[in-house]
């Protein structure tokens, strides 16, 4: 039975409090911002996002630049104020979930509110804030948490910069934020307009270094618990890891470490308290019309008794013709490991960690886990703000002893052993118009084509179509 829609009267008043950790009054304009005057694009992390070059008046050229730079001290354009916000509007309409095993067709709408505000104290010490919330009406099963979620603190933390030069810095940072590293197939942000409502969020400390060539981030946290209201961490999970980056003038070396403790772990070969340690490179680039991506990881650890040995390889590369529309073509092929043997005391399972939940296609049925996937795919341009993208994805599983994932992390098929390694292919086609600065429509629609594995566990095709209307200020 459909739940009646619901209005959540004064939200957006209570995210305003959560997301203002000062209020502070102007004590006069202020001038001396001397970067360029072209409006920022908005950034998924919106603390990544910085507005000291609104300090010059001659900048400021949008509705709501105002808001986004508010002097606070005469003559020292370093100390200002920053609201924003999103109001993301979706339609998801999936037949049938899970290919259909256990669920029947499902259609509902998502609605995502947030608020933020972000004080800069001068250059060396920073404020932000920003809360959230989610909803989702019309479903027929009940919602999970990383949907509904009706008012929540997505982030808060404070920033202090002890070195700082013209070229480098070091940012010490204490809270919860949200992380995204390299092409986001180990931590992603689960912010995208095509994502979740609610989304990973991360409580603990970083220690972020950039210069002219080199990057790193250093981090020891907890994930915020994903419970539909406002709480703490995850006392049963720890993360951490470093991750640095190396620049030349069109490419760059990603070489990072990621640790891992759960508490338990869910696999097809069971649950067990987990430990696990990632050892990742990524070599990215561009040169004339090529573009490439190349990343590996290996896994070791524990799983109960068991040991771990994983890992994972993914190619991309693509090429943009010189023509009308800018067409592309491109092609990306994963191996991600599963456990060859359920019972051999060895867990060969990739865990993903923090992925993109539509790291695949926009309908987030599958986990970048135990699957071999091949998916070329094209884009062209019509304008500078439509585009459109589509391609085919053929999936198989790595090993036929272990099972397929949901996002989650869960099991949505079992192993069946004596099934074949095919799953599906999925179709996909994509449509993305950037109507203005502030407001963008997505749509999707992806149709998969499975196979007989899928079909001796009760599964069969899937067909999944949504819709996004994201204004962001």
């Amino acid at each position: 039975m459909k739940r009646p829609a619901r209005r959540d009267a004064g939200c957006m008043a209570i995210i305003f409090l959560l997301a203002t950790p000062t209020l502070a009054l102007s004590q006069g304009s202020s001038g001396g911002g001397q970067l360029p005057s072209t409006p920022r694009i908005y950034q998924t992390l919106r603390f990544d996002e910085k507005y000291f070059y609104l300090s010059n008046p001659t900048n400021r050229t949008d509705w709501f630049d105002p808001i986004k730079y508010i002097p606070l001290r005469r003559d020292e354009p370093t100390w200002y104020l920053t609201f924003g916000g999103e109001v993301r509007e979706r339609f998801e309409g999936v037949y049938d979930p899970n290919f259909g095993i256990g669920f029947g067709p499902d259609a509902y709408l998502l609605q995502r509110l947030t608020f933020l505000s972000d004080l800069h104290l001068g250059e060396r010490v920073r404020v932000f804030a920003e809360g959230i919330s989610g909803l989702m009406v019309g479903e027929n099963a009940p919602a999970p948490p990383v949907q509904e979620d009706p008012i929540d603190l997505a982030y808060a933390f404070v920033d202090v910069v002890p070195y700082l030069t013209t070229e480098q810095s070091l940012t010490l940072r204490a809270g919860r934020f949200g992380m995204s590293f390299g092409s986001g197939r180990l931590v992603a942000t689960r912010a995208a307009p095509g994502a979740p409502n609610i989304p990973f969020r991360f409580d603990g400390g970083e220690a972020i270094y950039s210069g002219r060539d080199w990057a790193a981030t250093g981090f020891l946290t907890r994930p915020a618990k994903d419970s539909g209201h406002i709480d703490g961490s995850d006392r049963d999970t720890e993360f951490w890891g470093l991750y640095v980056t190396r620049w030349w003038d069109a490419s760059g070396l990603d070489l990072y470490y990621l640790g891992i403790h759960n508490t338990p772990g869910h696999y097809a070969s069971g649950v067990a308290n987990e430990t696990r340690h990632s050892f990742g490179a990524r070599i990215f680039g561009q040169r004339d019309h090529w573009e490439w991506n190349q990343e590996d990881v290996l896994q070791v650890g524990s799983f109960g008794d068991q040991s771990i040995l994983a890992w994972t390889a993914s190619t991309a590369v693509r090429y943009t013709f010189d023509a009308l529309w800018l067409p592309q073509l491109a092609l990306r092929f994963d191996v991600i490991s599963g456990s060859p043997d359920l019972h051999d005391g060895r867990q060969g399972t990739f865990n993903p960690l923090y992925p993109n939940p539509g790291y695949f296609n926009d309908a987030s049925l599958l986990r970048p886990s135990n699957l071999i996937d091949v998916h070329p795919y094209a884009t062209v341009r019509f304008t500078p703000a439509l585009s459109a993208d589509g391609g085919v994805a053929a999936f198989w599983r790595y090993s036929t002893s272990d099972a397929v994932y949901e996002p989650s992390g869960f099991v949505v098929i079992p192993a069946l052993e004596n099934s074949p390694a095919y799953v599906a292919t999925a179709v996909d086609v994509n449509l993305t118009w950037q109507i203005q600065r502030h407001l963008t429509f997505q749509a999707s629609y992806v149709h998969f084509f499975t196979g007989s594995y899928v079909n001796q566990a009760g599964g069969s095709d899937v067909n999944f179509v949504s819709t996004t209307l994201a204004f962001l200020f």
